[in-house]
């Protein structure tokens, strides 16, 4: 038997639902997604589905459209996601979810997804969960998660892309964010969450430890939300793709942001295409990734960074350029002392100024090389210019060798270069 992902569409017309019920009950077949919102299943065809359903333990992906969905379907999910009864699914998908309106069709709706939602709590299976919307949510519905989200410890991507949630709805997920220790995927784009939203989501970054992955293109980012987002990457020691494209990030937000990357270690992957910033961010972009100033400047910048994309901005090709050159090193290797290999003798070579600034470094005492920081990075170095010339490699280690007992033994007198 072969899994095989099982879709009923349109095409199959009155006869779906009952298909559906045959392969659901068939034990030749292993199901792996069962699909609810065809606009031919009714509630009734739905509420048909029910038991086959609960009785398959293939299904891993269930679609599931709230509108079609009644009181005695819900009871029945509610049976399977709260006890773990039924198939083990893995990825929910959560459609025509009740929109802020006061109609009596709107508060069933509500009533309904609450339940649901709620149902999630205990759940020991579904590992994804993704909400869609036709219009705003109602604000009953962000509780609901936020509610979920404290008490849920399997959940690791949570997908709220374009559902209209407020920067209300925003604090009221962030506030459960950030003390949840299972997230690791959070995608809140297209949603007007506006710079009070953004506030609270950087907050919880900065609490959680474990979101690795967070969308926020399109969620109307301004300096103040660009701000905070600044100040959670300089404290946050787990995220490793950001996305803060289609918002209004200037040059002020940029900057500090550029600060932000040299203290930051983890992130991977960056994109602020379609903001609002122009030729000085991006320099001081470039000067995070690679700033041959003297070896401090470069030691301090930043060696983890492998992707950014600064596209449809108020910038030309060769600014782009330039920032894509300066982010060249961090794609040399994947660890961060494999990529100080790499720039350290670019920028001892580039000059023999360099080289002499270099030296400074090490025979300056009072430099913020101190003993650590010099046995930390002497491999790196020595390695790094060991295949360069062999006077150099030697000069440099006789350098590197005396400043460390300088610091360690100060009555010890350093040999001549």
């Amino acid at each position: 038997m072969s899994d095989q992902a099982i879709t009923v569409t349109e095409e199959a017309g009155e006869s779906g639902p009952h298909l559906l019920i045959d392969l659901l009950s068939s034990e030749e077949l292993m199901l792996d997604t069962v699909d609810l919102r065809p606009s031919t299943f009714t509630s009734s065809d739905i509420r048909n589905i029910m038991l086959p359903l609960m009785t398959n333990k293939s299904v891993r992906v269930l679609y599931l459209p709230i509108d079609k969905i009644d009181l005695v379907c819900t009871k029945a999910i509610m049976m399977m996601l709260e006890n773990n009864v039924g198939p083990p699914i893995e990825e929910l998908h959560v459609s025509n979810l009740p929109a802020e309106d006061h109609n009596s069709e709107s508060g069933l709706s509500r009533k309904i997804s609450s339940m649901i939602i709620s149902s999630l709590k205990q759940n020991k299976h579904i590992k994804k969960l993704l909400f869609t919307s036709q219009d705003v949510l109602h604000q009953s519905v962000p509780s609901s998660i936020a509610a979920v989200l404290y008490d849920n410890t399997v959940l690791k991507s949570l997908i709220l892309r374009g559902c209209g949630i407020s920067h209300a709805g925003a604090t009221k997920i962030s506030c459960a964010l950030a003390n949840n220790t299972s997230i690791t995927a959070l995608d809140l784009s297209n949603n007007p969450l506006s710079n009070k939203g953004i506030c609270s989501v950087a907050l919880a970054l900065e609490l959680n430890s474990t979101i690795q992955k967070l969308k926020l293109s399109g969620t109307d980012i301004g300096r103040e939300g660009g701000e905070a987002m600044v100040e959670a990457l300089s404290v946050n020691k787990s995220l490793q793709v950001l996305d803060m494209s289609r918002n209004e990030l200037d040059d002020h937000v940029i900057t500090k942001l550029a600060r932000s990357l040299k203290q930051n270690k983890t992130l991977r992957q960056l994109s602020l295409r379609s903001n609002s910033f122009s030729a000085i961010g991006a320099i001081c972009l470039s000067f995070a990734l690679y700033d041959s100033a003297n070896l401090q400047t470069v030691l301090e910048c930043n060696h983890t960074l492998q992707y950014l994309d600064i596209g449809s901005n108020r910038l030309s090709r060769d600014c782009i350029k330039r920032t894509q050159k300066a982010l060249r090193w961090n794609n040399l290797s994947n660890t961060e002392n494999e990529v100080i290999r790499k720039k350290v003798p670019f920028f001892l070579l580039e000059s023999e100024c360099n080289c002499l600034c270099f030296i400074d470094h090490f025979k300056d005492k009072t430099s913020a090389l101190d003993k650590t920081t010099v046995q930390h990075l002497l491999p790196n170095i020595l390695w790094s210019v060991n295949n360069s010339t062999t006077v150099l490699y030697y000069m440099l280690k006789n350098l590197a060798v005396d400043s460390i007992i300088a610091n360690s033994c100060p009555g010890v007198m350093p040999s001549v270069v």
